[in-house]
């Protein structure tokens, strides 16, 4: 292949060329079953099951409570983000048919984006790895932990046992992938059992003979009473649900590992994300069943286990406290396992300083060092934001890029329509890809509308999304940086040049080669 050049960088690689399937359907190849490929239609439906029930749905009620002000609009809002997931899933079930390879968002990126070379990618890794906040979650963990052993520590103590259990979910996906795999299938089933407890808790505070809660389920007699009537508090709230809805794509990261990955996608989305939707609204119904809308505002991310003590005793608190922090461990292993391999690719493109480290694999086949970038951001965010704020904030801002990245995903499927028009494999239908898109607009710009601007919080609501759009503007003038500027300057070029590592894969390291 010639080299191809982006102003004064040579791009000489075949590897880093992104291929769309050809009409002969020889990609086929991709469904037939390999022992790399060891992830199969239950381990899938987990993977996704596993990445959506964990931290959120026991943290974010409150907090989604809080902004909308009643039981009615709380559940319209998780209703309308069930119907938004499933019109994404359909999206990036249509890309991942066309394109059935690891990576999700970056391969659909870089197939639709391909010119300027890199830049897309470099936005991308950028977004993913210090927008992600994949291990934020810990902070969940580490409340339902100091629950459980009826404890109190302070914000320090907290913030290092947070970070204990991001190091803890590290060592076991390096040191044994099979291992990781069995842990997140075993809590999947944990997160299940917390669900259920809660639903149950729900039924059993519908008997009405409990002291402690005098009128079961009062806040859905009149269910909109008490709702907000500011447009940003809804985007707020719906931000937070799409938060908790968020991993719907998660198999789509990892499709390399997929057995017959067209079909297993197709089906492990259908069920996973229905079974999920169906769950987190019995959840809520049983929320607002055990408490005010006033309550549930109050018991901040602790409030399953608090609820559930209220029902249950302390007793229950206690063993709930336990399995919620179970849970969201599976979370977090579940998002670290995906993102990990989507972090190693962007260093075997050579994006990150010391590729080779970043791309280096344990002997398990697992990635290694990817995961210390993986888990960066949400460390430092841990650090020095103030503990009680951390979380709800740090889904905002993160959410807020996400609905950039899917704007560029779903522009980016109408350039790739185009390109394999002759293609016939799963198509999203048309309407809800501009719902999809209409949906993310809206939740672009509302936290800029005059009413948000003068809200006075101590975080104010346009913040998040100031935060997002600085860190993605970055990435840009970075790209601007090293590929145009500094070749420039310097007059040189950068040559791609191939690097076998050790588990028998390649990598792209970029040479400088002046300009004579």
């Amino acid at each position: 292949m010639q080299p191809s050049s982006t102003g004064d960088q040579v791009f000489s690689d075949d590897e880093h060329e992104i291929l769309l399937p050809s009409g002969s359907h020889d990609d086929d190849a991709a469904d037939e079953p390999t022992p790399r490929r060891h992830l199969g239609l239950v381990s899938t439906i987990f993977l996704i099951t596993n990445r959506m029930i964990g931290t959120a749905i026991f943290s974010t009620p409150s907090a989604i409570v809080a902004s909308v002000g009643s039981a009615g609009a709380s559940l319209a809002l998780w209703v309308c983000g069930l119907a938004l997931s499933y019109c994404g899933l359909s999206i990036w079930i249509e890309l991942g048919s066309l394109m059935p390879r690891s990576g999700g968002e970056k391969v659909y990126l870089e197939a639709a984006y391909p010119r300027p070379a890199m830049l897309v990618t470099t936005i991308f890794a950028v977004h993913v790895i210090f927008l992600g906040f994949t291990g934020i979650g810990s902070v969940v963990v580490a409340e339902n932990i100091l629950l459980a052993l009826h404890g109190s520590a302070s914000d320090w103590v907290k913030r290092a046992l947070a970070i204990a259990v991001l190091a803890v979910i590290a060592t076991i996906h390096i040191r044994s992938q099979m291992l990781g795999v069995r842990i997140m299938n075993i809590l999947a089933s944990v997160k299940l059992l917390v669900l259920f407890l809660i639903i149950l808790a729900g039924v059993r505070a519908l008997r009405g003979d409990l002291r402690q809660i005098p009128d079961p389920g009062s806040s859905l007699r009149k269910p909109f009473v008490g709702s907000s009537t500011e447009v940003s508090h809804y985007t707020n709230a719906l931000f937070k649900i799409l938060a908790t809805y968020q991993g719907w794509s998660n198999a789509a990261y990892v499709l390399d590992e997929v057995q017959n990955p067209r079909r297993v996608l197709r089906i492990a989305g259908l069920l996973g994300v229905g079974t999920v939707g169906l769950l987190y609204t019995l959840t809520n119904i049983s929320y607002f069943i055990v408490a005010t809308p006033e309550e549930i505002s109050k018991t901040g991310v602790t409030v399953v286990a608090l609820l559930i003590g209220k029902v249950f005793g302390d007793t229950m608190l206690w063993l709930t406290a336990t399995l919620a922090a179970l849970s969201s461990f599976g979370n977090l292993m579940t998002a670290s396992f995906s993102m990990s391999r989507v972090v190693r690719e962007f260093a075997k493109e050579g994006l990150v300083p010391y590729a080779p480290f970043f791309a280096a694999t344990s002997s398990s086949g697992s990635p290694s060092g990817a995961f210390v970038l993986v888990f960066l951001s949400p460390i430092v965010m841990i650090l020095f934001i103030p503990f009680g704020e951390v979380y709800n904030f740090l889904l905002d801002v993160g959410q807020y890029a996400v609905a950039i990245i899917n704007i560029l995903v779903i522009i980016g499927l109408f350039i790739i329509r185009r390109k394999t028009a002759h293609q016939r494999t799963f198509r999203a239908w048309s309407p809800v890809v501009y719902l999809f898109l209409a949906t993310q607009v809206f939740l672009l710009v509302t936290p800029f509308v005059p009413v948000a601007l003068k809200e006075k919080k101590a975080l104010p609501s346009w913040l998040y999304s100031v935060i997002a759009i600085l860190v993605l503007l970055a990435a840009g003038i970075y790209w601007v940086m090293a590929w145009v500027v500094l070749p420039r300057h310097g007059r040189f070029v950068w040559k791609a040049r191939k690097l076998i590592l050790s588990d028998g894969s390649s990598m792209i390291s970029w040479d400088k080669v002046k300009i004579s």
